[in-house]
């Protein structure tokens, strides 16, 4: 077969689909960054969910307490909070809160803490640290929510 065109139709292609690839980009990138700045004020900053909500423990006897402050704009879920090990959730109190109620879209009408909260749990004798877990979520008030977040109790209490 004779090639009439002064240039291999492969190179040609490999072009096209690189301008195209690279259009595709700009387009995503843009979009994205257009989302992005309505949905948050440029002045904003997201605070790490450790600036957002700052931890701290103590253990006492066979008593473990675990306390946050939770930093203005910034609230946690209820009922987000739990502790487990690998065949036991544990009941908690809470000891200190500033629990409200909230409208949420997702989870409709939910409790949340803002500013401070303080829980306490009971454990057997003997537990280990490393074997027990905390989960807990918070989100922004602009509207940015934090995955859950995983924490070894022997990471809060030394």
């Amino acid at each position: 077969m004779v090639n009439f065109l002064p240039f291999d139709r492969y190179k040609v292609y490999y072009f096209a689909m690189t301008k195209t690839f690279k259009a595709l980009l700009l387009i995503i990138f843009t979009t994205h960054a257009n989302y992005a700045g309505a949905f948050l004020n440029k002045n904003e900053i997201i605070l790490s969910a450790s600036e957002a909500f700052i931890i701290s423990g103590y253990e006492k006897n066979n008593s473990v307490f675990v306390s946050w402050l939770i930093e203005d704009g910034y609230y946690m879920y209820k009922k987000s909070f739990k502790f487990i090990n690998s065949n036991q959730e544990y009941d908690f109190k809470i000891l200190n809160s500033n629990e409200t109620t909230f409208s949420d879209e997702y989870f409709g009408e939910t409790q949340i803490f803002k500013g401070k909260l303080a829980l306490s749990l009971e454990l057997d004798r003997g537990y280990n640290k490393e074997n027990i877990l905390l989960y807990f979520q918070g989100c922004s008030e602009s509207g940015f929510c934090y995955p859950l977040q995983e924490l070894k109790l022997s990471d809060i209490i030394f």
